[in-house]
């Protein structure tokens, strides 16, 4: 005949295996969806013209939403490690000059450089960005979630030569996660902080 305790411990062992059960089916329909999902499932436009919500893969390989940019003028911006040096970089370079500059004044930036190429590793994305702009935050994503993510940000997914296109404009969505314009990705830093300035005085 069981014990009190006895019930107990076998009543609990079968809820701790009823919940370790519930979060692996949750982790394999997250999984499938961001693998398999179609662009409504994977992006939300939050009611943006340009914009919305994501998950990113960072290279320390934890995941990121717009979420945790909150309360910071977010710059995003796609590109491919492929890409041409004397082409993409002075971008990078003109998203790091405006956080390093903007950052005394109060103006806090968040810089993404989101891979469009999904099977970009994590070791060339660090050689390709972090020497010319060490805060900039380079991420990839799934295959699907960049097709969806390129849509919803008004960025071309198309390739040339090796590497896909950088996106003509970098996108700036406000601490609100607003979206609050383009400015051509030139590598003009100048005018990326001018502009960041205009905004956040109004």
């Amino acid at each position: 005949m069981q014990t009190n305790h006895e019930r107990r411990k076998k009543v609990g062992n079968r809820i701790i295996w009823g919940v370790l059960a519930v979060a692996a089916v949750l982790g394999y329909v997250g999984f499938h969806l961001a693998s398999n999902g179609g662009p409504g499932l994977l992006v939300q436009s939050n009611g943006n013209e340009v914009g919305g919500s994501f998950r990113l893969d960072s290279l320390g390989e934890s995941t990121v939403t717009e979420g945790d940019f909150h309360n910071t003028w977010m710059l995003v911006w796609f590109f491919d490690a492929n890409c041409p040096a004397e082409k993409c970089q002075p971008v990078l370079k003109s998203m790091e000059q405006a956080l390093v500059t903007l950052r005394p004044e109060g103006i806090r930036v968040s810089p993404l450089a989101v891979s469009l190429n999904p099977f970009d590793e994590a070791d060339p994305l660090k050689e390709y960005v972090l020497p010319v702009a060490p805060h900039v935050m380079p991420f990839t994503a799934t295959p699907n979630m960049i097709k969806a993510m390129t849509a919803e940000y008004h960025a071309p997914l198309q390739k040339e030569g090796d590497h896909f296109v950088p996106a003509p404009q970098i996108v700036i969505m406000d601490p609100n996660a607003r979206y609050a314009g383009t400015i051509p990705a030139d590598g003009n830093a100048d005018a990326l902080i001018a502009r960041l300035r205009e905004l956040a005085k109004r």
